[in-house]
């Protein structure tokens, strides 16, 4: 075009005059304008319940393409809808994103609606997906039907953007307005929604409806199974192998599926209505944009209905499931936490330690402690039995005087975690496992050699081969009620050195924690060399000014394991055994287990055979 307007112009060119040339632009596209076909598509929302969602699809299907009859260069190739699914978000809106895949592929040239709150209620992906399509080459561009916008004219962008945020500013008020609704719902009883879950019944109208007013009924075949899930994971069963157990047995899901997961499991063991009762709003939608739901910790109000129908697991056993289950998240091993303690030999009245217990009460380990009773035994020592000099006036000098922390067993306690420095592991070279128990009235710790099937058993060396290191363990609760039975500074760290003892074929370390050193970080800096570190300093007590250690008779008394005669022995190997009443739930047998599987087994092959 360029060149046949230059070569006129030199046709004609008399004086060599300049002159100037009009370039029409190319015609906006007018969804109106007759001449140029349109391929079109429109998009819709229909309602979810089955019935409604057939006619109302019916007549927008109808209604389109009568509008598109209306338009003669309107080619409507497809409707697009999606079940009543709300439009502050493209996720799950499955027909939509199709419409746009087919956008991008260049098979639609303008986009049907009804309106701006059908396209999207989101402002941010409403505008953005507009300018997208408009965008596009070549343009894309949607017609709003009520709201008479076409968004490839000039003065669309600012029409769209208010509607787009009235749009928004509707569905949050809708969201608001539901929240409100619900609240007042779970305000009574009479008005609760409650589903069926596995193991019960509800009883429903002619049409299929639940009955208002009707109570949860238990299903007996299916109440064993829950029973058995109780059980099974209170004795210590993993989910993997209850599903595996159930799935093998042939017992069918609530959905119908023979096959189980440990999510389901999961889900029945947190659900209270088991034991009668109804916790309300127990997940919410915590953005109305996003749609992501969140487990209500407080967030909304909640009731919590006791004794609205039958349970099927006693309360108790509810109760302790949840403990185990939080116990879990912290890989808690075996079934339910339970306290022992040890009733004879060396560490009578010590309490093996389970470090991942969610248990931060001090009393939990004193009433532990003292359920065996005080046994009152005086040790004798003659003082010539250590010297023909009287030492008394003597003193046993602390170890923080006389050698470095690494040439003694020494443990460093934390509020998150326990440090076991590398000669607590020289000392027990070749010993696989061991248990951490405490003495809360003695203000005692003490490790000692176990085997790995021993209750609260610790890894520690399993590799003797492996170079030595030190030993952390992870014990947020237990150093909690540590702190409190000792009436520590949590924002300190301290520093505990241990006894290692042996006598015969018994080893053990014990750590007086009556004797530990806080210790706080200083930050130093040195302008001068440009460096910032950081450095631990023991803060030793004021008792210390005055006394190197410990006297030396009342030290002898204080660690009268030493000085046990040979024949008696330590028996520091003595079995813990269960604090009585420490627990509501007795876990089952092993016996009653298997046969619960074996009956669950019979009656779904008799199901199965009929």
């Amino acid at each position: 075009m360029f060149s046949e307007m230059q070569q006129g112009s030199n046709a004609n060119k008399t004086g060599g005059n300049p002159e100037r040339h009009f370039i029409p632009a190319k015609a906006k596209l007018d969804p109106f304008a007759e001449g140029r076909i349109l391929k079109a598509c429109a998009y819709c929302r229909v309602s979810t319940d089955s019935d409604m969602q057939l006619s109302s699809f019916e007549l927008q299907t109808e209604h389109y393409q009568n509008l598109a009859g209306k338009h003669k260069n309107w080619d409507l190739r497809k409707i697009y809808a999606d079940e009543g699914i709300s439009g502050t978000s493209l996720k799950n809106r499955d027909q939509f994103n199709a419409m746009l895949e087919a956008c991008w592929a260049g098979e639609y040239d303008l986009i049907l609606t009804k309106s701006v709150s059908r396209f999207a209620r989101n402002l941010v992906d409403c505008v953005s997906l507009v300018r997208r399509l408009k965008n596009h080459t070549p343009p894309i561009g949607v017609f709003f039907e009520t709201d008479n916008l076409f968004t490839l004219s000039e003065d669309s962008e600012l029409k769209l953007s208010l509607l787009a945020t009235f749009a928004q500013e509707e569905s949050i008020k809708k969201s608001e307005s539901m929240v409100w609704s619900l609240s007042e719902r779970f305000k009574s009883e009479k008005r609760l929604l409650i589903p069926e879950p596995y193991g019960y019944s509800r009883q429903r109208d002619a049409s299929g409806r639940y009955v208002q007013s009707a109570k949860l009924q238990i299903v007996a075949e299916e109440a064993e199974v829950v029973r058995f899930i109780f059980d099974a994971f209170l004795t210590g069963y993993p989910l993997c192998a209850i599903a595996e157990i159930l799935t093998e047995a042939g017992v069918p899901t609530k959905t119908g599926r023979s096959s189980w997961s440990e999510g389901s499991l999961n889900y029945i063991l947190r659900n209270e209505r088991y034991c009668g009762s109804i916790l309300t709003w127990k997940t919410f939608t915590a953005d109305v944009f996003e749609h992501k739901k969140k487990r209500n910790r407080q967030d909304r109000d909640q009731y919590l209905y006791t004794n609205q129908h039958e349970a099927i697991i006693p309360v108790e056993k509810f109760e302790a499931a949840q403990i185990l289950l939080e116990n879990k998240k912290h890989h808690l091993r075996g079934g339910l936490p339970v306290l022992h303690v040890i009733d004879d030999g060396i560490f009578r009245g010590f309490v093996p330690v389970d470090h991942h217990w969610i248990n931060d009460d001090p009393n939990t380990y004193f009433e532990a402690s003292n359920s065996i009773g005080t046994e009152h035994r005086r040790l004798r020592l003659r003082r010539n039995q250590f010297s023909a000099f009287n030492l008394t006036g003597y003193q046993v000098i602390r170890g923080q005087f006389m050698m470095r922390r690494a040439e003694c067993p020494c443990i460093t306690i934390t509020d998150q975690k326990i440090s076991f420095n590398h000669e607590c592991q020289r000392k027990f070279l070749d010993v696989g496992y061991v248990q951490l128990l405490i003495h809360p009235s003695q203000r005692k710790l003490a490790i000692r050699p176990c085997g790995e099937l021993d209750i609260n058993s610790i890894r520690w060396r399993v590799d003797a081969e492996r170079p030595i290191s030190s030993k952390t363990l992870r014990c947020q609760y237990f150093s909690a009620a540590l702190f409190q039975i000792m009436d520590w500074n949590p924002e300190y760290q301290y520093r505990v050195r241990g006894t290692w003892a042996s006598s015969g074929q018994d080893e053990i370390i014990i750590f007086d924690v009556t004797n530990a050193v806080p210790v706080v970080t200083v930050q130093q800096s040195s302008l001068a060399a440009g460096f910032r570190r950081s450095r631990r300093i023991d803060l030793l007590p004021e008792g210390w000014e005055s006394a190197f250690g410990e006297e030396f008779y009342a030290y002898s008394i204080h660690n009268g394991f030493y000085y046990l005669s040979s024949h008696t022995g330590w028996n520091a190997q003595a079995k813990s055994h269960l604090v009585p009443g420490c627990t509501k739930v007795s876990p089952v047998s092993e016996e009653e287990l298997q046969m619960s599987i074996e009956n669950i087994r019979q009656r779904t092959g008799v199901a199965n055979a009929n």
